[in-house]
């Protein structure tokens, strides 16, 4: 069975090593664990509840949340899903960024993640439609969000805006 798990300031050392086999800007995915010395985990997880409730954000962004996927009760993903976005985020950055653990992938859980965000982002009240950027040669992301029903609605050099319509 899979589900979103958020963050919690318990989660351990399985969720630690899953995200070292995400690298640090895989994809334009921003994954700051990667390499991290474990004695610091707990205070990135901290970090991550506090920007959920928009504590401690800097000028530039938004109260974001982040969630594992968890399948059959091991984290395999992470997402992060923004509550918002200001316009520079509508460039570059989007509601939505997900990264599978790179032992994890070929499985459909990047489907299964970007989906789930997608409910969670109705569940907790996104206004609108929600926006996922992916670079333009990550082509597996592109067939992830293509799969869940994304349009492209943009595209340059560094970029490719997939536009999701929320259902009520």
């Amino acid at each position: 069975m899979m589900y979103l798990q958020p963050v919690a300031l318990t989660d351990g050392r399985e969720f630690y090593e899953m995200l070292q086999h995400i690298g640090p800007d895989e994809n334009g995915f921003i994954n700051p664990v990667n390499g991290m010395e474990y004695a610091r985990f707990s205070g990135w997880l901290k970090k991550q509840a506090d920007m959920a409730q928009g504590i401690g954000l800097e000028d530039w962004m938004v109260p974001a949340s982040t969630y594992w996927l968890m399948a059959d009760g091991i984290p395999v993903g992470k997402g992060n899903l923004r509550h918002r976005l200001t316009e520079a985020l509508a460039e570059a950055g989007g509601h939505i960024g997900y990264a599978v653990d790179s032992t994890q992938r070929g499985k459909g859980y990047g489907k299964a993640l970007l989906r789930l965000l997608l409910e969670e982002a109705g569940r907790i009240g996104v206004a609108g439609d929600i926006l996922v950027t992916i670079r333009p040669d990550n082509i597996a992301s592109r067939r992830v969000a293509e799969a869940c029903g994304g349009k492209l609605r943009r595209e340059t050099a560094e970029r490719t805006y997939y536009w999701f319509t929320q259902r009520k």
